[in-house]
């Protein structure tokens, strides 16, 4: 199912602008089915969703988005079947299933639509350790979900991956059954996990350093692209404006502070 994202002028976005003419007013997004919390949840609440909503209002434009899991999100964007989807860290293998915001040849960082880290999750008393350099003392695999970026980078380090599912609690369970070594999880994921299951947070930490830091993007189809190029670019520029407006710096702000009260 999809939800409409349009609303009245938020107050403090900015004023709202007409399509350009030939251009449609309505965009079909997807995005990742599991809970990422603080930026998009099952509920269809969170940081993306207010982000795309504030976009429309500044745009003139209303955004549909639909739930996918994350690799089927990815496909229906290679194949037309949506206009976006988000959030997308970079990888060079995903510029022949969409588009990133580019400059000068290289994606577009100030484009982006937030930051996130990656994390080490292993079982409490566990020897494995990351030191942000090097994973020691693994025993089995690493655990990663099913087309996320991490997989590669854990590839890059010549690591065993177990990457066979797609949600984080699926992951932890595997790390609490001895199934896997460790787990690398987006850290909002990862948290907020913990923090909403006992009995893994009893078990289970969260360890050193970040894995890998990286900013997330809105990728946009290469077919509307080349319909539409000048919206395309409005709308990257709109990205940016909103993730540094005061509505939704303060959104960010309530959120993380309640993110780290909940972090274990």
């Amino acid at each position: 199912m999809a939800v409409g994202l349009l609303g009245a002028l938020a107050p403090g976005v900015g004023r709202a602008q007409a399509p350009d003419a030939g251009n449609p007013s309505v965009l079909q997004l997807c995005a990742e089915d599991e809970n990422s919390y603080p930026w998009l949840l099952r509920d269809r609440s969170g940081l993306n969703m207010l982000m795309v909503r504030l976009l429309g209002q500044r745009l003139g434009l209303r955004f549909e988005v639909t739930l996918l899991p994350w690799r089927r999100c990815l496909l229906s964007l290679q194949e037309g079947g949506v206009d976006g989807a988000f959030k997308a860290s970079f990888q060079p293998e995903r510029l022949k299933i969409g588009r990133y915001p580019m400059r000068g040849g290289q994606v577009d960082v100030e484009r982006a639509m937030l930051e996130e880290s990656y994390h080490l999750y292993r079982l409490k008393g566990s020897a494995v350790s990351w030191d942000g350099q090097q994973l020691s003392q693994l025993d089995g695999a690493v655990g990663a979900q099913a087309g996320f970026s991490i997989v590669a980078w854990l590839r890059q380090q010549q690591l065993p991956i177990e990457a066979s599912a797609k949600a984080p609690d699926a992951i932890l369970a595997m790390l609490q059954r001895g199934r896997i070594g460790a787990a690398a999880l987006q850290t909002s994921q990862g948290d907020y996990t913990l923090s909403r299951n006992p009995q893994f947070a009893a078990q289970i930490e969260r360890q050193g350093p970040p894995l890998v830091s990286k900013p997330y993007y809105l990728l946009l189809s290469h077919a509307f692209v080349k319909r539409h190029p000048a919206l395309a670019e409005r709308i990257w520029d709109g990205v940016a404006a909103v993730r540094e407006s005061a509505e939704y710096r303060q959104a960010l702000h309530l959120a993380l502070a309640g993110a780290a009260a909940a972090s274990p």
